[in-house]
């Protein structure tokens, strides 16, 4: 079997991880999972930003609702501290959650990647001697002439490019 951190086109790639999901039992129940993991996050994040949202919404409620109150009660409206929230305060605090959500957006991300090259799926352990940055011409690039023809020198954008054709792939295999 070719060693698939040496695989840099899309159908030696999957070939390769035909072979690796008859060959490995555990592997659909793998990525079933992190699919699962995948979608149990992203809802648990949608559902946080909401409740962040409403939460906003009922603050400026109920402190309209304070006010007006106490100007029917003829009592000279003065907000209580931590009430006389603007829209750039909440805007900051929705930015803040957002970053945080980045962060671990990143970390799934990096942790999914880690595991798909545990499991040997083709683009996501790619030898590094085999991409180069974007912008360089990869046609100018010498290789032996024994160098497989699936090991061909690629870019980073292409790399992604072939990392999200796979996860497509995958998804479509072992979608409910």
């Amino acid at each position: 079997m070719i060693d698939p951190a040496s695989i840099t086109t899309w159908p030696e790639g999957l070939r390769c991880v035909t072979k690796i999901a008859q060959q490995n039992a555990n592997f659909a129940a793998s990525i079933k999972k992190m699919m699962a993991d995948q979608r149990k996050h992203e809802m648990q994040w949608y559902a946080s930003r909401q409740n962040l949202k409403q939460t906003q919404a009922n603050r400026k409620s109920s402190s309209a609702k304070a006010a007006s109150i106490l100007q029917s009660l003829g009592s000279v409206s003065q907000p209580a501290p931590g009430n006389d929230r603007s829209e750039a305060d909440d805007q900051a605090e929705l930015a803040a959650y957002d970053r945080k959500l980045y962060t671990a957006q990143t970390s799934m991300e990096d942790a999914m990647t880690a595991e798909l090259k545990a499991l040997g799926v083709p683009f996501f352990g790619t030898s590094q001697n085999l991409v180069v940055p974007d912008g360089w011409d990869v046609s100018k690039e010498q290789l032996p002439e024994d160098h497989p023809k699936w090991s061909k020198l690629i870019t980073d954008s292409e790399l992604l490019t072939l990392r999200r054709k796979m996860v497509s792939h995958l998804e479509d295999m072992y979608k409910d």
